[in-house]
């Protein structure tokens, strides 16, 4: 079966420039997303939503802050958004490579989490799998010139996100108000937690090293060169883990992660869409 996507209000990049993302941009997949063109505000004067169903379009991606079930309203029979949640009932929250294989055919309505919730997930996952969290802090570190032109999240926001995605997690997750350092090009997440057991710098980085080389290698990049604080303004990861940044005592971890633009992001949530069109 076909699917037409819709895209409303996303001002990110698809995976492999496969499309500029506009205000309104239908996708059609079919084994893969490919970019379509639908005149849908024809019949949606001004900030009306366009009627969906008239127009063949199955999913609608809202990044734009509105109400997002309007979209199932004008004839959509699912939504991702990728805004912040605005206190909306959602049927899940995603975050692609680490909670999409949970998606089924009963999600209408989908969240696609927070770009730094993507930024730590994947390596939250692999450690509390491999090593066990027991107890954790999220501190977020950016530069407030950077954020200018970033969504950067608002405080509280990460730590209860990957409870949502993660419920396995402990329920002693916790966020700091986040730390201003200047003159960095990355939004990083900091989270320092308690493993179920002794561990080392050497151990850990090689768990995400051996992942961002396996299953996450789309998502998660290991950062460890000489270049490691950086990021190319077209790279497609949505998690730079820093390696160097890495410190162990015994028990007490804390590991760094995090992302440069929203380009990682805007992939993970076209990987998402590719992963509702199928079921």
């Amino acid at each position: 079966m076909v699917r037409r996507i819709a895209i409303d209000g996303c001002g990110g990049t698809a995976r492999n420039a496969r499309a500029a993302i506009g205000a309104h941009a239908a996708f059609c997949a079919n084994g893969g997303l490919e970019l379509v063109s639908v005149a849908a505000r024809d019949d949606a004067p001004g900030d009306a939503t366009p009627a969906w169903g008239k127009h063949g379009v199955d999913i609608v991606l809202d990044c734009s802050g509105g109400d997002p079930r309007r979209h199932l309203a004008a004839g959509a029979t699912k939504v991702l958004c990728g805004a912040p949640a605005g206190g909306f009932a959602f049927d899940g929250m995603v975050v692609f490579g680490v909670n999409h294989m949970r998606i089924d055919g009963s999600h209408r309505l989908l969240h696609g989490a927070s770009s730094a919730t993507h930024g730590i997930a994947p390596v939250a996952r692999l450690l509390h799998y491999a090593l066990g969290i027991e107890h954790a802090v999220i501190t977020p570190m950016l530069d407030v010139q950077h954020c200018a032109g970033v969504a950067c999240e608002r405080e509280g926001n990460v730590a209860a996100q990957l409870q949502q995605v993660l419920p396995r997690l402990p329920g002693a997750l916790d966020e700091t108000p986040p730390v201003h350092v200047p003159d960095c090009d990355l939004v990083l997440l900091g989270m320092v937690f308690v493993a179920s057991r002794d561990t080392s710098v050497e151990e850990v980085n090689a768990l995400i090293q051996c992942a961002s080389f396996g299953a996450y290698g789309e998502l998660l990049r290991y950062c460890d060169g000489p270049d490691a604080g950086t990021a190319a303004a077209n790279d497609m990861h949505s998690c730079l883990f820093q390696a160097a940044l890495t410190q162990v005592s015994g028990r007490v971890v804390k590991v760094c992660a995090g992302y440069r633009s929203e380009l990682g992001y805007a992939c993970r949530l076209v990987d998402t869409l590719e992963v509702m069109a199928r079921v």
